[in-house]
């Protein structure tokens, strides 16, 4: 028998072996079962994150309706108080106040600035709570939250907005009338 038969033969038992057969399919299966679960895992904490973050910047805003805080590091401040989701807060928040004329609504369109913890540049963004006390005056605020994701793809597939490192950039905007004394 020439050693061509017998590299057939073996080649022939060991195709139709059935041993290990499981071990294949999950081989092949599991990473796909795995990055689908975590993904899942990994876009739920966002958006845990980003309704805590909304919810904060709530309580936040009715605060500085009722004139309770005067500086943007103090509100800073007060909506990390308030979310706990968002781990080292002060560090990755920008939070931009500016009044909006209601005649052009010129503003509302401008690029929002998050912090780029690559350089460590935390941006200089408008914080006006209203220069004159005018009365019925519109009020914009934008805040910008720069969090790390639990699986560096999720922001890709899940469609959440990420910056250059492919961090998870968090966003809560909020417009309201601020009230005469």
């Amino acid at each position: 028998m020439s050693r061509l038969t017998v590299l057939c033969k073996r080649l022939f038992r060991y195709w139709r072996a059935d041993e290990g057969g499981v071990t294949v399919e999950f081989v092949i299966v599991f990473p796909f079962v795995m990055s689908f679960v975590l993904l899942a895992l990994d876009s739920g904490v966002a958006q845990l994150r980003q309704t805590f973050l909304a919810r904060a910047v709530d309580l936040t805003m009715r605060e500085v309706r009722l004139g309770n805080v005067n500086q943007s590091d103090s509100m800073a401040a007060l909506i990390c108080a308030r979310t706990s989701m968002v781990a080292d807060c002060r560090n990755n928040i920008t939070v931009e106040m500016q009044p909006i004329d209601t005649t052009t609504f010129a503003g509302l369109n401008d690029p929002l600035r998050c912090v780029d913890r690559e350089q460590n540049i935390t941006p200089a963004v408008t914080f006006n709570p209203g220069a004159g006390g005018n009365a019925q005056e519109l009020m914009l605020v934008r805040v910008c939250v720069v969090t790390n994701p639990f699986i560096r793809l999720t922001g890709w597939a899940m469609g959440i907005p990420v910056n250059e490192e492919g961090d998870q950039i968090l966003v809560s905007t909020g417009v309201f009338v601020n009230e005469p004394r």
